[in-house]
This record gives structure tokens, sequence and C-alpha cells, in this order.
């Protein structure tokens, strides 16, 4: 087996459920054409197209909301923050309708939220924090 980074590892686990499940789609900034902050999405726009791989504006809270929308409708989204110290920016979203929506409308929500932490690239206080 050959040996392979961390992003690597994270692009083939994205691009083996992609292809396993035509449900599963991709969220976030910068992750179509230009492969997302740390390439961790490079080429998956290539090989299953825009409706799949879904660059979106800058907007956290959104991002998360349309992929619980696209969760209720069947589909499996995996959002990408480009720095999960943007995540807190979606704690409104991911805490009070996300975590409940089962329990409050009986919608399921199925989704995945990644990103980077810490990492060591001298951000400054707002691309390196480790929330």
């Amino acid at each position: 087996m050959p040996e392979i980074t961390y992003l690597e590892s994270i692009r083939e686990a994205i691009d083996e459920e992609m292809a396993r499940d035509s449900a599963v789609i991709l969220l976030g900034e910068d992750i179509g054409a230009y492969g997302g902050a740390f390439r961790v999405t490079d080429g998956l726009l290539a090989r299953y197209g825009a409706s799949r791989v879904i660059d979106t504006p800058i907007s956290e809270i959104a991002i998360v909301g349309a992929a619980a929308g696209a969760a209720h409708m069947g589909m499996r989204p995996v959002v990408e923050m480009q720095f999960m110290d943007f995540v807190a920016v979606a704690y409104d979203m991911l805490t009070n309708y996300v975590a409940t929506a089962r329990y409050r409308t009986g919608l399921s929500c199925p989704m995945v939220v990644r990103g980077p932490a810490g990492g060591y690239v001298r951000g400054g206080p707002f691309h390196s924090q480790n929330p």
C-alpha cells in the first residue's frame, strides 16, 4: 500500500463515496475549479461535474442551510469549511436546526461538515484556530 498524505486520504475517501453513491454532493467555497483551500477536492469537479461539486458564496450559515435542505431531499452533502475557524458562523444553523430537525419535524439531516484546523499555515487569528 503506498504512503499518502492526510489530505490525499481525505480526497480518496470523498472520491470513493461519490463514486459509490450518486447522492453524495460537495458544497463549499472554492472547492470546484480551485480544488479547495488545501486542494482536498482537486479533480473532483472534473470527475463529477458542477451539479455534485458546488462552489458556494462566502456564507458558512448559508452553506450549512443549503446542505440541510439537500439532506432533507435525500442527498448526502459534504460541507467543506474553508477554515474551521469559520464554523462558529454556522453554529446557529448546526445546533438550532440541523441537530434538532429530526426531533422537531421528523426530517433526517445526514451531512458531514469538515475543514482544516490549525495546520501551521501562519494565517493569523482568522485562519489558524483549532476550534
